[in-house]
């Protein structure tokens, strides 16, 4: 008859590591993650957990690499700024909701997923005509977009949460008349404004921009 535990440690393998990894990141940020706590959550020794990883540095590339991988990645139809549109909007619904990756990116060399989204990204620029020097500046300029943005969202939903029209509020005060521009924008927050995704609206002025950018 097998045990619980051995059962467990049977079923133990990188991809129900990763995915249980993800999961408690998800909820608890990877700075509380560790070895010793992934094990606990894996009902497994430590040390089983290093047959499948090196190390946390090693789980945490392959944490962000499985996360990329359910990104939608763009593929050229014909038009590649809605190609690209779509997979941007993805790909940050994707970072908002593991909101711990976009701290993440920067850390880490590309695995086999972010490597196949980079590719299709340049892809997906050359074939829609834009030119050598266009397509590496606006590659840049279409990552640090995803990842930038999306970081910011990720920090205010940490720092305002359900208490941001009080916290706004607070600030308002805070500046008297000595900012009336910056008191007119803030202002703008708490009120019933047009729904615009901003989102969209910036990466819309990066794609049109690519597309009439003088490549000297």
């Amino acid at each position: 008859m097998t045990s619980k535990s051995s059962g467990s440690r049977n079923f133990l393998n990188r991809q129900r590591i990763l995915e249980v990894a993800i999961a408690f990141a998800d909820t608890h940020d990877v700075e509380a993650l560790t070895m010793r706590k992934l094990a606990k959550e894996l009902n497994c020794g430590v040390m089983s957990l290093y047959n499948h990883v090196a190390n946390k540095d090693e789980l945490l590339t392959d944490m962000l690499d499985l996360v990329v991988g359910k990104v939608e990645f763009p593929k050229f139809e014909g038009d590649w700024k809605a190609a690209m549109r779509a997979s941007a909007r993805s790909a940050n619904g994707i970072l908002l909701k593991h909101h711990w990756a976009t701290a993440e990116w920067g850390l880490r060399m590309p695995g086999p997923n972010r490597t196949r989204f980079m590719d299709s990204i340049l892809e997906v620029l050359t074939v829609g005509g834009l030119t050598q020097a266009i397509v590496y500046r606006g590659y840049h300029a279409i990552i640090m977009h995803i990842v930038g943005f999306s970081q910011q969202q990720v920090g205010y939903q940490k720092v305002l949460g359900p208490d941001f029209p009080a916290i706004v509020e607070g600030f308002l005060s805070g500046l008297g008349d000595d900012y009336p521009y910056l008191a007119d924008h803030v202002q703008a927050h708490l009120e019933d404004l047009e729904e615009c995704d901003e989102f969209l609206f910036v990466l819309d002025l990066i794609l049109d921009g690519l597309d009439t950018a003088d490549a000297d």
